[in-house]
C-alpha cells in the first residue's frame, strides 16, 4: 500500500503559489495498472517511473535490473534531451549575473565563427531553437521553431567561453548544490543501465558514449529521483524574473501531445490540471520524460532503458504518455 502524503505549503522563488493536491490510493493504484498493462506489438515496460512532491515520493515503480541490482529511485540513465532544461538554467545563471546577454549574437561570446548567421543568431534564438540552423552553415526558417541539438552544443561553447570552465565542470557544480546525486557526464559512465535499441523489430544492447560536445544538448546521466527535482533545481536557482523568461510560451511546436509551445530548454502547456513544463528525450537506447505541475507541485518522471523505434513515438513513449494522461485527469479532478 502506498502512503498518502501531505506536505506543507511551499514558496519557490518564481512559483505561483498554490496548495498540494490530494492524491490516493486509489490514484496510486491506477498508475500502476496502467504501467503494468501488456500492450500489443510494444515489449513491457522497462525502466523506472516517479511521481514526487517536492523531494518526497509519492508513487513509484521500477522494471528491471542493472549489474544485479533492482532499478530503484536512484538508477542511472541517460537522460537525452532533458539535458536541455538543465542547460538552459546554466545560460539564465549566466544572464543573471550579466555575464551572458539573451539578445547578444552569438558571434559576440565566439568571434572565431565566421558564417554569417553568427552576427545575427542571438542566445535566445538558440534557447528556444529558433535559429533556423540546420547545421554549423546552413539556416533556414529563421524565426520558427526547428528543434536541433546543435543549438544547445552552441550554447555550451558559450558557457565555456565567458566562463573558462568546461561545460561538465559547470553542470556539476550545479547537480551538487540540486542534490542530483546520481547526475553527470563521463564520471558516470560506469553507473549507467544498459540500454537497448529497437531494430527491425529486435531489441538490441547498445554500447558508447555520448561525445563531450553533446553534453548540453543530450548527455546528461541522471536517475528518476534527480529529474523529478530538476524543476525545483530551477526555481531554487533562479530569481523570478529569470524563471519567469525560461518558462514564458515563446514559440509553438508540433508535439504528439497537440500543440505545446517551448520557452529556453523547457516546454510549457497549458492542461486540463493547468500548465505544465515538461521536456522529453530520445537517443539510442534510453528514452526519458518528466512532466512537472507547478500549480500541484508534482513531478512525473518516466525513464526507460529500451528506446523501441523513434519512427513511432507513440508507441515508444507509450508508458510515458499513459501515465502523464492519467495524472492530468486525477489532478484535474481535483481542482
Amino acid at each position: 500500500m502506498f502512503k498518502l502524503c501531505y506536505l506543507p505549503f511551499l514558496v519557490f522563488s518564481g512559483c505561483t503559489a498554490a496548495t498540494a493536491s490530494t492524491l490516493s490510493d486509489r490514484d496510486f493504484g491506477i498508475l500502476t495498472a496502467q504501467i503494468q498493462q501488456k500492450v500489443a506489438g510494444r515489449p513491457a515496460f522497462q525502466g523506472s517511473a516517479l511521481l514526487m512532491r517536492g523531494k518526497e515520493v509519492l508513487w513509484q515503480y521500477h522494471q528491471g535490473r542493472a549489474e544485479g541490482q533492482a532499478f530503484d529511485q536512484n538508477t542511472a540513465f541517460f537522460v537525452g534531451s532533458i539535458s536541455k532544461t538543465l542547460a538552459a538554467i546554466l545560460v539564465m545563471q549566466q544572464v543573471q549575473s550579466g555575464a551572458v546577454d539573451l539578445q547578444a549574437p552569438v558571434k559576440q561570446y565566439w568571434p572565431e565563427l565566421k558564417q554569417p548567421w553568427a552576427a545575427s543568431v542571438r542566445v535566445a534564438d538558440l534557447l528556444n531553437h529558433s535559429s533556423g540552423l540546420v547545421d554549423i552553415n546552413t539556416q533556414n526558417h529563421y524565426g520558427e521553431f526547428r528543434y536541433n541539438n546543435l543549438n544547445f552544443q552552441l550554447l555550451g561553447q558559450i558557457l565555456t567561453a565567458v566562463t573558462k570552465r568546461p561545460y561538465a565542470e559547470l553542470a556539476a557544480q550545479l547537480v551538487q548544490q540540486c542534490q542530483m546525486h546520481s547526475s553527470g557526464f563521463a564520471d558516470k559512465a560506469d553507473k549507467v543501465s544498459q540500454g537497448w535499441y529497437e531494430e527491425q523489430g529486435q531489441l538490441k544492447a547498445i554500447t558508447g558514449f555520448m561525445p563531450v560536445e553533446t553534453e548540453p544538448s543530450g548527455g546528461l546521466i541522471a536517475s528518476a529521483a534527480d529529474i523529478a527535482v530538476l524543476p525545483l533545481c530551477m526555481q531554487q536557482q533562479l530569481n523570478k524574473t529569470s524563471l519567469q523568461q525560461m518558462t514564458t510560451p515563446l514559440v509553438v511546436r508540433q508535439h504528439r501531445w497537440g500543440e505545446v509551445h517551448y520557452g529556453y530548454g523547457v516546454q510549457i502547456t497549458q492542461t486540463a490540471a493547468g500548465v505544465e513544463w515538461s521536456h522529453g528525450g530520445y537517443i539510442p537506447g534510453f528514452v526519458s520524460v518528466f512532466n512537472y505541475f507547478p500549480q500541484h507541485q508534482l513531478s512525473l518522471v518516466v525513464l526507460e532503458n529500451q528506446a523501441l523505434n523513434p519512427a513511432d513515438l507513440s508507441r515508444a513513449a507509450y508508458y510515458h504518455d499513459k501515465l502523464r494522461g492519467s495524472v492530468i485527469q486525477i489532478l484535474s479532478q481535483s481542482k
